[in-house]
């Protein structure tokens, strides 16, 4: 391996153990979720988490990315300068959004009942995303990982104590949530001693200028991939209630499986496409990446629809059952989710940031206009078919795009990979118990044959097994 593609593996690996571990006990802590709880306050809360979502790029003005993506390259000096740029329009954006808050409160009961949550939520959050980009821009990713694990086993505990030992059903999972961020946000800022990077004196307004050049173009898209997820819970709770919109919510979290390793590789490539921006052989590696990628977690994909069954019939609660049916369908959604990120990351390395703006907002209107189309004809699953049909779009239109000034083109043996995708995706709707089965022996198979080579020079250049 080159050094560029042997950096992006050892970055991607240390993310990848870090999320194993978060994302592993997340998603073990839904079933308890959806037993603590009933519908309806599983449903709020889902809406909680997404609004706060919204909010997060706006209060910030973007400059979330903005520090990661200025910290990281080369064309700032003073990081000093960055960060305490980035923290002060965040503070200032955040104290803008409590008043906001405050007013809007006063002419709504149902927002008055869950402002001081969801303002708490938007707190801890704000302050874990911001440190998050500083550990990622100054390539602290051990500690980055460690903060994760502390956040994951930190809010479970607590969410635990707060709901089962005291039962404060919704409250008591924010404060466990906030909490959590909070306990994990001390250890990163300890860990990094971010103090040394902030000083009012650095600020420098011809480099806030081009931090927002930067930043705020990227709104739209930030805003556009909210509605591309949000835009579905809320018709979903405004047309067929909160209870449904659990259901939805719970079968988004295997799917997620998968969008989180694609995350995890996607927080190296941003920053491997950044510092390969300008080699010679640009399209060679950038090609390179996409299809080992796609060799990659297609088959992990097939690995996780496989165990659909498990996951309703065993872990879940038994009014989750629709969820069964929607999970293939989303997961099929995330591979073109996954591939339209991956050429966001070029867009960001090459400074094009406005370009997912455009496309990410052209998908979300679509992404809309279908589901309000079908709601009524074939209710909850009008959220999954018209969230795989935007992002297909998204791909598209951003697969053309680039290709105007980067050649990137999937090879055949990732086409074939698609099309077994597409089997394991139609088969889970037949509900064979023996196929299920078959399916399961067949999917661990196909992973192991098209990733034991490449497995195999990923652990020796980790070195875990020996030359």
């Amino acid at each position: 391996m080159t050094n560029r593609s042997s950096k992006l593996v050892k970055n991607t690996a240390i993310l990848t153990f870090g999320t194993i571990c978060t994302k592993g006990l997340m998603f073990l802590m839904t079933p308890l979720f959806t037993r603590w709880v009933s519908q309806e306050v599983y449903g709020t809360l889902d809406l909680l988490l997404t609004y706060v979502s919204l909010l997060l790029p706006l209060i910030t003005l973007g400059f979330g990315e903005a520090l990661f993506r200025f910290l990281a390259g080369n064309e700032v000096k003073n990081k000093k300068s960055v960060v305490t740029i980035s923290l002060v329009v965040t503070l200032i954006g955040f104290a803008l959004s409590g008043i906001l808050l405050f007013f809007i409160s006063c002419f709504s009961s149902t927002i008055r009942n869950v402002a001081v949550l969801f303002y708490l939520l938007l707190f801890a959050e704000t302050c874990y995303n911001f440190m998050t980009m500083v550990l990622r821009g100054i390539k602290q990713l051990t500690t980055y990982t460690v903060a994760n694990i502390i956040y994951s086993f930190s809010m479970a505990t607590l969410v635990t104590l707060f709901v089962k030992v005291f039962g404060l059903s919704l409250n008591g999972i924010v404060y466990g949530y906030a909490l959590g961020y909070i306990i994990s946000i001390l250890y990163m800022a300890i860990k990094s001693n971010v103090c040394q990077y902030v000083s009012l004196k650095d600020l420098d307004g011809k480099l806030f200028i081009k931090m927002c050049k930067y930043a705020i173009p990227m709104i739209p898209n930030l805003i556009a991939w909210w509605i591309m997820d949000a835009s579905d819970r809320t018709i979903v709770s405004t047309w067929l209630g909160t209870g449904f919109n659990a259901i939805l919510s719970v079968a988004h979290k295997i799917p997620n499986l998968c969008q989180t390793l694609f995350n995890v590789f996607h927080l190296s490539w941003q920053e491997n496409a950044v510092e390969t921006m300008n080699d010679k052989d640009r399209d060679d590696y950038y090609n390179q990446v996409m299809n080992n990628m796609l060799r990659v977690l297609i088959p992990i994909s097939c690995v996780v629809i496989v165990f659909n069954f498990f996951y309703f019939d065993f872990l879940f609660d038994e009014r989750y059952a629709l969820g069964y049916y929607l999970t293939p369908i989303l997961i099929l959604a995330v591979i073109f989710s996954m591939l339209s990120s991956f050429i966001g990351g070029i867009y960001v390395a090459t400074l094009k940031s406005y370009k997912n703006g455009i496309t990410t907002m052209i998908a979300a209107i679509l992404n809309i206009i279908i589901h309000i189309l079908l709601i009524t004809n074939i209710g909850l699953y009008a959220s999954v078919v018209s969230t795989l049909i935007s992002y297909f779009v998204l791909f598209i239109i951003r697969y053309l795009d680039i290709r105007k000034t980067i050649h990137l083109k999937i090879n055949t043996n990732n086409f074939i990979l698609l099309g077994i995708l597409g089997y394991f995706v139609v088969s889970q709707y037949f509900k064979i118990d023996l196929l299920n089965i078959i399916n399961v022996f067949l999917a661990f198979f196909l992973f192991y044959v098209i990733n034991k080579s490449f497995l195999v020079k990923i652990l020796k250049k980790l070195n875990l097994i020996k030359s």
